[in-house]
C-alpha cells in the first residue's frame, strides 16, 4: 500500500472509532424507568432482565453481574445501570485499541517501527488500562456524588436550624431551606423532598430515604425528628439545633482531616524540589572546590 492510502485507512479508523466512542458515551433519554426511580426510590437501579441488551445475557453477562455486585445501588446515584458502566468500558477500551493498533500499524508500514508482537502487547495493555480508567471514573463519580450530598444535608439541617430559630414552623423552615441552599446535592434533596406530596409521601419520609440512599445517617436522624413533631406535635427546636451544631463539629474536623492529607501528599514533592534545587546550586561550587584542589 501507498502511503497515501495507508493514511485514508488509518483516517477512516479513526473517525469510525471517535463516533462510536461519542455514540458510547452519548446519554440515554429520559425513560418511564429513570422516572419511577426518581419517584419511588432506588430499588430498581440495577435494571431488569428484560430491558437489558440481547449482548447481556450472553458474552457481558459475567461483567455486567460483577459490576452490580460492585457497585450496588450506588449507580442509581449518577443515574447509571450496569449496562451503561460496561459500555462505557468497552467502548473506551475499543476505541484505544483501534487507534493504536492504526497508528502501530501505519509506522510499522512505513517503516518507522520494527515489526515485533511486543507493539501487539503494548496496545492490548494499553486498552485495557482504558478500560480500567472508565470503570475507576464511575466509582469516584459515585464517591463525588455522595460526598456532595452529606455536604449538602450538613446545609440542609442548618438552614432548617436557623429558620426555627425566627418562630418558623418546621415546614416553613423547610421550605427555607430548600429555597436558600444551592448545588448539585441541594438539588437531590430539593428533587425528592419537593415531589414528596404529589407522590403521596410524609416529608420525612423523604428525607428518611435521601439519607438511607446516600448513606447520611444525621439525615435519617433528622427526618426522625420531623415525624415526631409532625405526628405528636413534639417541639424539636433545640433538636435540630444541637444536631446542627455535631454536624457542624463534624463537618470541620473532616475538612481538617482532608487539609493534614493535603499537606502531607505535599510533603514528598516539597523536600524534593528543596534537595534538588541544593544539588544545582552546590555542584558548580563543588566542581571549582575539586578544581583548586587539582582533585
Amino acid at each position: 500500500m501507498s502511503p497515501v492510502q495507508i493514511a485514508a485507512v488509518v483516517m477512516a479508523i479513526a473517525g469510525t472509532s471517535l463516533w462510536c466512542f461519542a455514540q458510547g458515551l452519548r446519554r440515554a433519554p429520559r425513560s418511564l424507568a429513570a422516572g419511577r426511580r426518581q419517584m419511588y426510590g432506588l430499588g430498581s437501579a440495577g435494571g431488569s432482565a428484560s430491558s437489558d441488551p440481547l449482548w447481556v445475557a450472553g458474552i457481558g453477562a459475567r461483567p455486567v453481574s460483577w459490576v452490580r455486585s460492585t457497585f450496588g445501588e450506588g449507580l442509581a446515584l449518577i443515574d447509571m445501570t450496569p449496562v451503561d458502566v460496561v459500555t462505557r468500558a468497552a467502548t473506551a477500551s475499543l476505541v484505544m485499541f483501534l487507534a493504536l493498533a492504526a497508528g502501530v500499524a501505519t509506522l510499522v508500514a512505513v517503516g518507522l517501527l520494527p515489526v515485533s508482537l511486543w507493539w501487539f502487547g503494548g496496545v492490548v495493555l494499553t486498552a485495557a488500562m482504558a478500560g480500567w480508567i472508565a470503570v475507576r471514573d464511575v466509582r469516584s463519580k459515585i464517591e463525588r456524588q455522595r460526598v456532595a450530598v452529606r455536604r449538602a444535608a450538613n446545609d440542609f439541617v442548618q438552614l432548617v436550624a436557623v429558620g426555627l430559630t425566627t418562630d418558623q414552623s418546621v415546614e416553613e423552615a423547610i421550605r427555607f431551606a430548600l429555597d436558600v441552599g444551592g448545588g448539585p446535592g441541594f438539588d437531590v434533596i430539593r428533587r425528592v423532598v419537593v415531589s414528596a406530596p404529589q407522590r403521596g409521601v410524609p416529608t420525612w419520609d423523604a428525607i428518611d430515604s435521601v439519607g438511607r440512599d446516600y448513606s447520611v445517617r444525621e439525615l435519617c436522624e433528622f427526618a426522625t425528628s420531623v415525624e415526631r413533631q409532625g405526628l405528636q406535635g413534639v417541639s424539636i427546636g433545640e433538636t435540630v439545633a444541637s444536631m446542627a451544631e455535631a454536624m457542624r463539629a463534624k463537618s470541620l474536623d473532616t475538612l481538617e482531616r482532608e487539609a493534614d492529607k493535603a499537606n502531607a501528599n505535599l510533603s514528598g514533592p516539597t523536600i524534593g524540589f528543596v534537595v534538588t534545587t541544593i544539588v544545582f546550586l552546590a555542584y558548580p561550587l563543588a566542581q571549582r572546590i575539586s578544581a583548586a584542589f587539582g582533585g
